[in-house]
């Protein structure tokens, strides 16, 4: 039994950074991902930092599209114990969804702006695509699409799947862009594609633009992909949990089967020697949440917050940097960000950018100082 648990443990930590690494290797060149070409793009490109002894010398001006600048102005997603468990339990979703023909399962990515939810809703689809794709090279495993602005209408959703695909009609003159776009239905389109190309993962991000009366229309739309073609859905946005509960609870009339479900519920005699109807505590409509917060800074701690800064001090790419440039101002950093990772990598590159800018090459309490990231 112990040996069990020993390869269990060794096989369970391999595989988690296995997906680490996939996920930490976020690609630089920004393109627009909503696309099929773009989002493969995102996929298999890889950042490698820039070997300092192959960059300008110290003291050389350099360009705007100097290499370590454009190094230095991306998001590395660094050592973080929420995303490493969100990304784990992603995975452990999709190799069960993908062996099944009922009861899939969908799940939420929720938290406040600033959390890394989009981040990490990326990386779970190019984590997911690089693992189809060791066994498979002609299939679409992931799509990727944000809420649309009309997004009562269920065309406009199959319309942003079909965008991504490259299934939508281009204007062929100048006068077709200025003349109000009619949108066909491409259902039948986006199902061939999504059903020929085994598309088996769609993201979604945007969902706090959405309020629960629209998207409540186009819930059963999400539940066809799910049931008919195999296609785990992942929404993303802050609030996104309870607006998915809310049109759930509208689509499907869940008040009535409640109160149904209240009406046969078995009766047990109490303590108090009353009767009481025993109800189900398990609620089958409410999806699985990752929640990502802002990082907390403990007294004393040295496995959260200082982890994640020497994770973005190992990424640096200075000619001077301090040893201990960012560990040593935990307190100022988490004070200056609140923990919130958007905040802190903006803080970070921006004052790494200056630095190679100006010559000093460093990261100082100074400078960070004179950096503006709001707040």
């Amino acid at each position: 039994m112990a040996t069990s648990t020993t390869a269990r443990s060794a096989a369970r930590a391999q595989r988690e950074q296995q997906i680490l690494e996939q996920a930490r290797a976020a690609p630089m060149a920004p393109r627009w991902i909503f696309t099929l070409q773009g989002w493969d793009a995102y996929v298999h490109e890889m950042v490698q930092r820039p070997d300092i002894a192959n960059s300008a010398p110290l003291g050389t001006p350099v360009t705007s599209d100097d290499p370590r600048l454009r190094y230095h102005g991306h998001m590395r997603l660094v050592p973080n114990p929420a995303f490493d468990a969100a990304l784990l339990k992603a995975h452990r979703l999709l190799l069960a969804n993908r062996n099944r023909r009922e009861g899939l399962m969908d799940r939420v990515i929720d938290g406040p702006p600033g959390t890394g939810k989009t981040f990490l809703l990326r990386a779970i689809g190019r984590d997911f695509q690089q693992s189809i794709e060791e066994l498979h090279n002609d299939r679409i495993p992931v799509v990727h699409i944000t809420a649309p602005q009309d997004a009562d209408n269920l065309l406009n959703w199959v319309w942003e799947i079909a965008e991504f695909l490259g299934l939508t009609p281009a204007p062929l003159t100048e006068d077709d862009v200025r003349q109000p776009r009619r949108m066909p239905d491409l259902s039948q389109p986006v199902r061939h594609v999504l059903e020929r190309r085994w598309t088996q993962l769609l993201l979604v991000d945007g969902l706090q633009r959405i309020h629960p009366d629209q998207l409540a229309p186009v819930l059963h739309y999400f539940d066809f992909l799910r049931e008919q073609l195999g296609i785990t859905t992942i929404f993303c946005g802050t609030g996104a949990r309870e607006i998915l509960r809310s049109a759930r609870v509208k689509t499907d009339n869940l008040h009535a089967a409640q109160q149904a479900l209240s009406l046969r519920a078995p009766l047990i005699t109490g303590p108090d020697g009353k009767e009481h109807k025993v109800l189900p505590q398990a609620d089958p409509s409410q999806l699985p949440v990752t929640w990502l917060d802002p990082i907390p800074l403990y007294s004393g701690d040295q496995d959260t917050w200082p982890t994640i800064l020497r994770g973005f001090e190992e990424n640096l790419c200075l000619h001077q940097l301090s040893p201990h440039a960012l560990v040593g101002e935990a307190t100022y950093l988490h004070a200056r960000t609140g923990g919130y990772l958007k905040l802190l990598s903006q803080l970070i590159c921006q004052a790494a950018m200056t630095a190679i800018e100006e010559g000093t090459e460093d990261i100082t309490k100074d400078l960070l100082e004179d950096i503006d990231i709001g707040g």
